[in-house]
């Protein structure tokens, strides 16, 4: 078996059966690679466990997304509802006079507001 190693790795100028200063480089140098190829399974383990994260993040935030739209569209209609509601309200001449006395209220607590806290 030592006598096929150093054929895989070409002949040795140095007849000594593969024990010269050639052979442990070659030894060395395989088992560098070794350490190569386990820092090389480690980064790719690392990339794979990044990559599940990035998709459970990208699910989560997804669901996220689609629970807002669920809200959005109820508010949408609710807002919908109150823009009727007004519309109703302001084609009638008494409820227009109510409405401008509300209007002006809350501009008027709007200017108060602003100037003891402003």
């Amino acid at each position: 078996m030592s006598t096929s190693r150093p054929s895989l790795f070409g002949s040795t100028s140095s007849g000594g059966g593969g024990a010269g200063p050639s052979s442990f480089n070659q030894y060395d140098e395989e088992r560098e690679n070794d350490r190569a190829i386990d820092d090389i399974a480690n980064r790719a383990a690392a990339l794979k466990r990044i990559t599940i994260d990035i998709q459970e993040e990208a699910e989560q935030q997804q669901a996220l997304l689609d629970g807002m739209g669920g809200y959005m569209d109820k508010t949408k209609g609710l807002v919908g509802n109150v823009s009727r509601y007004f519309d109703k309200v302001l084609k009638e001449h008494k409820h227009r006079r109510f409405a401008y006395y509300i209007l002006g209220c809350v501009v008027l607590l709007l200017i108060l507001y602003r100037w003891m806290f402003g």
